[in-house]
């Protein structure tokens, strides 16, 4: 999209970026899908010490394998309340590898002016849907006239563990036939109410320099708008919806494909313990670990060992555990289902060789890095 100084649409198109028109910045805006947002409550913080207390904060939900998500943070607010994008790190990595240069790369679902009191659907601009709530966004499908699974489980969620911020109406900012609606509301029991039509392209300019930004660092918000102002005058500023306009490769193309099938997997996996009636399965993650942990009680029940519990757990693990060199194991305690481990220093082809090789016999595994070394989580896979 290419808009004049004051943020008017000038022209909408599709193309190559070779035959982009003329701009005297570029703003890279990531489709829905490829992003989530997470609001947290933070004590008052200096802009230096936000990055850190968000990666702290998160580090539970976050933590996987050896390559964690970037994350992009927008300014703290006066109630303490930060906004959070998380999104995959190669991903971020293909479009600033991009020779355009971007002034930002801001996430589509920041964009809509959010109501810290309501949940609200929208329509993504490559397709798909997303919804935006007190405590972030997430994306949803939209193949078909039925609730998204992923919305479904969430609103589940909140009512049964949020009761003080479950919604009491869910917004509907596209076109929805009245039937669809009264069908929403008789399956969720909470209604669901047409809003105002939005679209990525409506955001005013003063929303991009309020969302987060991958492009920046530590208060990039604040100098965004900064870049902005000096920019007044010399020319059209040129905002590019990525995976619709912005192509930068056969690499990201792949990595969208795949990262596709992989949501796609996850949709199914909630829809799938929805179905079953499991409590908290909100999130892939949560379906899954209730799901396993389903599958131990019933094995229990049966006089049966699960694969969960400590002795099979570890049997399971130990051929990859094996290959570590030796003395690298420090400690090692199983509680909740799962084994932690602390490691001392172990060079990265080590862990990726650890990480591969647990995978390969069913073994969920997280790693995070500690002072004295990486600390690793195993539990059991589906």
């Amino acid at each position: 999209m290419l808009v004049d100084d004051a943020g008017a649409m000038q022209r909408l198109g599709r193309d190559v970026p070779a035959a982009w028109p003329a701009a005297t910045a570029h703003v890279a805006v990531l489709s829905a899908e490829r992003a989530r947002l997470v609001v947290l409550t933070l004590p008052p913080l200096p802009p230096a010490k936000l990055p850190a207390a968000v990666d702290y904060a998160l580090e539970d939900q976050l933590a996987g394998g050896i390559d964690p998500p970037r994350l992009a943070h927008a300014v703290q607010r006066a109630d303490g309340r930060v906004t959070i994008a998380i999104a995959a790190r190669d991903l971020i990595a293909a479009i600033e590898a991009d020779p355009h240069g971007w002034a930002s790369i801001v996430p589509e679902c920041a964009l809509p002016l959010s109501d810290d009191e309501t949940w609200t659907w929208y329509a993504a601009a490559s397709g798909g849907g997303f919804v935006r709530t007190p405590a972030g966004a997430f994306a949803v499908a939209m193949d078909d006239d039925a609730l998204p699974a992923e919305l479904t489980a969430a609103l589940g969620h909140a009512r049964r563990n949020e009761a003080a911020v479950a919604p009491r109406t869910v917004r509907v900012a596209f076109a929805c036939a009245p039937d669809r609606l009264d069908r929403f509301a008789a399956a969720t029991g909470i209604p669901f109410v047409t809003s105002a039509p939005w679209r990525w392209t409506d955001a005013p300019s003063g929303r991009y320099a309020e969302a987060p930004d991958w492009a920046g660092s530590a208060g990039s918000q604040a100098r965004m708008g900064a870049r902005a102002g000096a920019a007044a005058g010399a020319g059209p500023l040129l905002l590019v919806a990525a995976a619709l306009v912005l192509h930068v490769g056969a690499t990201l193309v792949q990595w969208a494909a795949l990262h596709v099938e992989a949501w796609r997997a996850s949709a199914a996996i909630v829809a799938l313990a929805v179905q079953a009636g499991v409590p908290d399965a909100a999130t892939p993650e949560a379906a899954v670990a209730a799901l396993v942990r389903r599958r131990a009680e019933a094995r229990h029940a049966a006089g049966l060992a699960a694969p969960g519990d400590a002795l099979p757990l570890l049997a399971q693990a130990a051929p990859a555990l094996g290959r570590l060199p030796r003395g690298t194991m420090k400690s090692a305690i199983y509680a909740d289902g799962a084994w932690t481990l602390e490691l001392g220093k172990v060079g990265a082809d080590a862990l990726r060789v650890l990480d591969r090789a647990l995978a390969e016999r069913g073994v969920a595994v997280l790693q995070a890095p500690i002072p004295s070394g990486t600390r690793v989580r195993l539990s059991a896979g589906l």
